[in-house]
């Protein structure tokens, strides 16, 4: 494993930022998400970035990292101090492992409206309920039957699975 740092790009510039530096020979990595974009009437799937207005730079390619800070798209690398601050261990090479090609990482949980889920944790736990809504933050409304009837209980993706 090797470090990684973080670089702050100009709002919107991620892609740019990261054309720009692997063209002066760094090794780049910008995570993407797919999302459903709006625009004038019409309906897309587009990559964006996983973490806006960030992308991370490899330390073996990062020896000349003051060059990076004057690099078209770049607002700055992350510092402390007087030298960058490498991201923790294992957590890009984790990103990598589940990006696709591009750098998309596939965030889709496989759950659909109607689908029966199980709650994880919580007042919940073990009880299980139908997919209301699940939306592209990740949070999830899951109705739940009780004696009396159904009631919507607010959850996040993660804390669901499959019964």
């Amino acid at each position: 494993m090797s470090d990684w740092f973080v670089v702050a790009t100009k709002p919107r510039k991620e892609a740019q930022a990261a054309f720009n530096l692997s063209n002066q020979g760094f090794y780049v990595f910008l995570p993407q998400m797919r999302k459903t974009i709006r625009h004038a009437r019409r309906t897309f799937v587009g990559a964006v970035p996983l973490f806006p207005g960030y992308l991370f730079l490899e330390a073996s390619s990062a020896g000349r990292w003051r060059s990076v800070n004057g690099t078209m798209g770049v607002k700055h690398i992350l510092t402390g101090g007087e030298h960058p601050l490498a991201v923790e261990p294992g957590f890009v090479e984790a990103l990598i492992c589940k990006a696709d090609s591009n750098g998309v990482i596939d965030l889709d949980p496989g759950f659909g409206s109607g689908d029966a889920v199980e709650l994880l944790e919580g007042p919940f736990a073990r009880r299980i309920g139908r997919l209301i809504d699940l939306d592209a933050r990740g949070r999830a409304s899951v109705l739940m039957e009780f004696l009396t009837g159904s009631v919507p209980v607010h959850t996040t993706v993660d804390n669901l699975a499959r019964p």
